[in-house]
């Protein structure tokens, strides 16, 4: 029986077997505490050295790097005014005097503009002359437009276009009708000329609309009183060469139209 084996084993028996059985090693807790102070004071003292390294780049305390603000700059516009004066051209048979104005087109081009009157007089002409090429021509209408609000005018109505015989041969025009703080009929007109680089266009207005022989006489008074450029003494040159009787001093008087007397 077991029991009675058992019964046979004395202390020391049991003492041996026990020392025999193998002996089991303490298990040791892991050190979770000492890594945790490792890696904090890896932290810090990362932490340490990028301040360190920021300080010693800003530089001294109380200087702020300044950001520079972004600017934006205009594009330089297309046309700049010239000084003052004489104009090369000239307007025969102008009853007042004539104001001019110049300016100059980035590329080199250069506009003259005369001014005969103001807006409402009895006669008001304004015409502004191109020597070179200095912008697309757009449609009559809209250079007429662009051409008056740079007057400070603004088109009511203009009608259908046609072709006016002048002494620089077929010119545009078409009745129109200007408008600030009243209103005033005139005829527009312009001519292009690509192949000479010379071009002009501007408007004729009375207390009426001008007819086309009051308008063909007001171009054709249109000379060359001075400069230098050979391709623009060839136009005019051209130009009166082609000229007719029509427009002749007596047509033009008789073409002016009449202003009416004073109101007592």
């Amino acid at each position: 029986m077991p029991r009675a084996v058992y019964a046979e084993w004395d202390e020391e028996d049991v003492a041996d077997w026990v020392d025999e059985r193998p002996a089991r090693r303490p298990r040791r807790k892991p050190l979770g505490w000492l890594r945790v102070i490792l890696m904090s004071t890896c932290s810090i003292a990362g932490l340490v050295y990028f301040a360190l390294e920021q300080e010693q780049t800003a530089g001294p305390p109380g200087r702020r790097t300044e950001v520079p603000s972004s600017v934006l700059v205009a594009p330089a516009p297309a046309w700049r005014p010239l000084p003052p004066s004489s104009a090369p051209y000239t307007l025969a048979g102008a009853s007042s005097a004539v104001a001019s104005e110049a300016r100059e087109h980035a590329n080199g081009a250069r506009e003259d503009t005369l001014v005969l009157g103001r807006f409402g007089d009895f006669r008001y002409a304004q015409v502004s002359l191109v020597q070179g090429t200095a912008e697309t021509a757009g449609s009559f209408y809209i250079d007429i437009v662009r051409r008056a609000a740079r007057s400070g005018l603004a088109v009511a109505h203009q009608g259908q276009s046609r072709m006016v015989e002048t002494k620089f041969g077929p010119v545009e025009a078409a009745p129109l009708l200007l408008a600030n703080k009243g209103e005033q009929a005139c005829q527009a007109f312009r001519l292009p000329d690509a192949s000479a680089e010379f071009s002009f266009q501007g408007w004729l207005c009375g207390a009426s609309a001008p007819d086309e022989a009051q308008l063909a006489c007001f171009i054709d008074g249109i000379a060359l009183s001075g400069g230098t450029n050979p391709s623009l003494k060839a136009v005019f040159a051209r130009a009166e060469r082609s000229r007719t009787e029509a427009c002749g001093p007596v047509a033009r008087t008789a073409a002016a139209p009449v202003k009416p007397p004073a109101r007592p």
